[in-house]
């Protein structure tokens, strides 16, 4: 194992155990690409909380999108130069990956996601895109049901995420909810934000769940679709369902603590599933 692929694996590893899991089970001629992918999607995630206001973030924003169109990655740091290492090597497209940093910059305000559709767009550009580049890699064919594996995977996955960290969101100021969800509801976007929880919260919390499980259905039919040795991509998807499940159960936990797995059944979730898929 390179000195690159070895801080990737220990990175990635510390900060988002299920996707190292999900990569795991991976043939081994791509888990190198998809941790680094990964990888990188967990760095760009952290830099919200690094940042005090939005400019230093869109800055950081630019300057991974400098690096990806300049092609160099000599003394970049690690991340920068695996990134750079795996685009050449599976020749992935580039204008992916400049979408994925365009979108990222939401992140830096407070504005909430006006509808679903944009939202959609949003989890389309971020977690959908990094499936497509991991099934690419595979050599998957860009067709129909690539596309909609993906695309439908992505927004369950996304929306799962936002989800089970909704209490830590709501501490950080940010809505990805769309308004229009809320509103339905009768929340704008202070009261939406406000610490005191009441039956509506629940509501909407409910609706996000089921949005997310219309598009976790259209995935694994898509998934179904794919060639055997190409679902395994796809792992993630499990741990989105049991998430889902979970706060579906209780609807007002997500708000207030963060939802997870344990680690020993992630693992069994993951033994299990591939043969599964």
């Amino acid at each position: 194992m390179s000195a690159h692929q070895s801080h990737i694996q220990e990175f990635l590893k510390s900060v988002d155990p299920e996707r190292y899991l999900s990569c795991i089970y991976l043939p081994e001629s791509i888990r190198h690409t998809a941790m680094t992918l990964y990888a990188f999607d967990a760095e760009i995630s952290r830099i919200p909380d690094l940042v005090s206001e939005p400019m230093p973030g869109e800055i950081r924003i630019q300057w991974w999108r400098d690096l990806l169109k300049s092609g160099g990655n000599v003394g970049s740091g690690p991340l920068a130069e695996a990134l750079m290492e795996v685009v050449a090597e599976q020749n992935l497209p580039g204008e992916f990956l400049d979408n994925y940093l365009q979108a990222r910059i939401f992140d830096f305000y407070q504005d909430p996601m006006p509808d679903v559709g944009t939202y959609e767009g949003y989890l389309g550009e971020t977690v959908s895109s990094l499936l497509n580049l991991i099934l690419l890699s595979c050599g998957s064919e860009q067709n129909a049901e690539h596309a909609d594996a993906c695309g439908h995977a992505g927004v369950a996955i996304g929306i799962s995420r936002h989800l089970s960290s909704g209490a830590y969101l709501r501490a950080r100021g940010q809505v990805y909810f769309p308004l229009s969800i809320l509103k339905n509801h009768g929340f704008d976007l202070n009261s939406w934000l406000a610490p005191e929880l009441v039956d509506d919260n629940e509501a909407v919390v409910r609706e996000m769940v089921n949005l997310a499980q219309e598009h976790l259905h259209k995935a694994k039919t898509a998934i179904s679709l794919l060639p055997k040795d190409n679902r395994v991509v796809f792992l993630p998807v499990l741990f989105a369902d049991k998430i889902l499940g979970k706060i579906s159960g209780n609807p007002a936990e997500c708000l207030g603590k963060p939802v997870v797995l344990s680690p020993l059944y992630r693992q069994w979730l993951a033994f299990r599933g591939v043969g599964k898929l």
